[in-house]
């Protein structure tokens, strides 16, 4: 009998502990990272919280790909100044100095050239017998010569020029159009890394909260041992399941800092800076016309380049086509020559010139009928791979279709089910202390509690983050709303 009542007041102080450690635990407040609105500390050390707006704006100034892109359309304005120089003349100051000595004309005895022939025999010469104007080659002396000049060069071939700006043209709407997608690309992968700090964050919680349930789990077994109402098993277990969760929550740890280097570097910024992001997430539950999402993809910028990229590829078919069309040459000079350098102001020393050419190619080679094939070649290829980007697209599209639609489906359920396990935990605490259940129940509880905590974490991240990529499958900013989008969402659903 004494020993009866030595084992009922140590098992009634027991109970008490744990009815105060249920109340306790049951007033604890929810985790500050599932709470909308609660500041995520990625990487410590700075003072400024970003929200989803802010960090898509810091991406789309310091994006490195984009910015990269952006510098490719900077270099086309170049290539189209280049293009418009086809079609534009030349303009060239010359000056020259030169000193020759150039005997060739004395040397023709026809002309009285002091190299030994003989002297023509009309009247004419033989009054001039004897004498000779023009001195021996050897004796001309060396002369310097002065020359300044303005030359104009213009070739005339309007085809040419025409296919050449419109190739640039077309070469600048296509970059426009792959800068679109890129900032599109941009904003998911902004999406994507931002709910990825909140998702590593909320893992984090629920992994520290699954330790404290198995360390107070294991205090309690220490104590039962104690009492003698458990094993040293039960203790080993227990002990055994805390050494295997504080990795993990050292793990889930580090993948928030990583989380936070990754959502720096989308941005632009060093991937060691300080981030702290607000929670926002905005689910959209609106029912989506395939037909309509698959029509508007095929009119997305990565498409609609692909076909200014054709419409280019012709524009330099048709300037290459024009180099075996008649085309026109100009050419002007005007300028000053003297002697002397004082002369070059003299207006008796100057001069002039004006040429007008009609060129007539009649065989190149064959050069040019071989650039005419390869861009042939080339146009025929990009509108295959048009072909098949289209398709490309469409199996994204409706691969995503399906994925946002189970990803729903899942988050419904994960929702439902976290709605049963914190009416299970409450049941059990509830019970716990009206003396009709154990702790180690309550705490099975708050574990199951935990693993449909961490369901709805994923199952919101996959709806949030496949949202983001259909928007941008479809061609439209992943900022956007799915009802600012005519036509995606079903009539009846607005």
């Amino acid at each position: 009998m004494p020993r009866r009542t030595k084992r009922v007041v140590p098992a009634a102080l027991l109970l008490a502990a744990l009815l105060a450690s249920a109340a306790a635990a049951g007033d604890a407040p929810p985790p500050a990272e599932g709470v909308a609105g609660a500041v995520i500390v990625a990487r410590p050390g700075g003072d400024e919280v970003l929200g989803l707006a802010d960090c898509l704006a810091r991406a789309l100034e310091g994006n490195d790909a984009l910015l990269a892109e952006r510098q490719r359309r900077r270099e086309l304005d170049g290539q189209m100044n280049q293009a418009l120089s086809t079609g534009l003349p030349t303009l060239d100051a010359v000056g020259t100095w030169s000193r020759n000595r150039d005997p060739s004309f004395a040397l023709d005895s026809t002309f009285g050239g002091g190299d030994g022939g003989e002297i023509g025999t009309s009247p004419l010469d033989s009054l001039f017998a004897g004498l000779d104007f023009i001195p021996d080659a050897d004796e001309i002396p060396a002369q310097t010569y002065w020359r300044t000049s303005l030359d104009l060069n213009w070739t005339l071939n309007p085809t040419k020029i025409l296919g050449a700006v419109g190739a640039a043209g077309l070469g600048i709407r296509r970059q426009e159009l792959v800068v679109q997608s890129k900032e599109f690309e941009t904003a998911e992968s902004v999406i994507t890394a931002y709910h990825g700090v909140i998702l590593a964050a909320e893992q984090v919680a629920a992994s520290e909260a699954e330790l404290a349930n198995q360390a107070e789990f294991l205090a309690i077994m220490r104590m039962r041992h104690g009492l003698g109402l458990a094993t040293g098993l039960d203790t080993l277990q227990a002990a055994v399941t805390v050494a295997n969760l504080e990795p993990r929550v050292r793990l889930a740890r580090q993948g928030l800092r990583t989380a936070g280097a990754r959502l720096n570097a989308v941005m632009g910024l060093p991937p060691e800076q300080p981030v702290a992001v607000r929670n926002e997430q905005r689910i959209e539950h609106d029912a989506l016309a395939r037909d309509a999402a698959l029509a508007l993809a095929l009119q997305r910028p990565d498409l609609e380049q692909m076909d200014v990229m054709t419409r280019l590829l012709r524009q330099n078919r048709r300037a290459q086509k024009a180099d075996l069309l008649p085309y026109l040459s100009l050419f002007g000079s005007y300028g000053y020559v003297g002697r002397r350098f004082q002369d070059l102001d003299d207006k008796g020393h100057d001069f002039w010139s004006a040429s007008v050419s009609l060129n007539v190619p009649l065989f190149d080679g064959m050069l040019t009928r071989g650039l005419v094939q390869e861009s042939a070649a080339a146009i025929r290829r990009n509108e295959i791979e048009t072909q098949g980007l289209e398709r490309q697209v469409r199996v994204e599209v409706v691969d995503l279709l399906d994925n946002l639609e189970a990803a729903r489906a899942n988050l419904g359920a994960a929702e439902l089910n976290m709605d049963r396990a914190d009416e299970l935990l409450a049941t059990s605490k509830l019970r716990l202390r009206e003396g009709m259940t154990d702790y180690l129940t309550v705490l099975e509880s708050e574990a199951s509690r935990a693993q449909a905590r961490q369901n709805l974490i994923q199952a919101r991240y996959d709806v949030l983050t496949l949202t983001a990529s259909l928007k941008r499958a479809v061609g439209v900013s992943p900022l956007l709303p799915f009802t600012a989008v005519t036509g995606l969402v079903k009539e009846g659903d607005r």
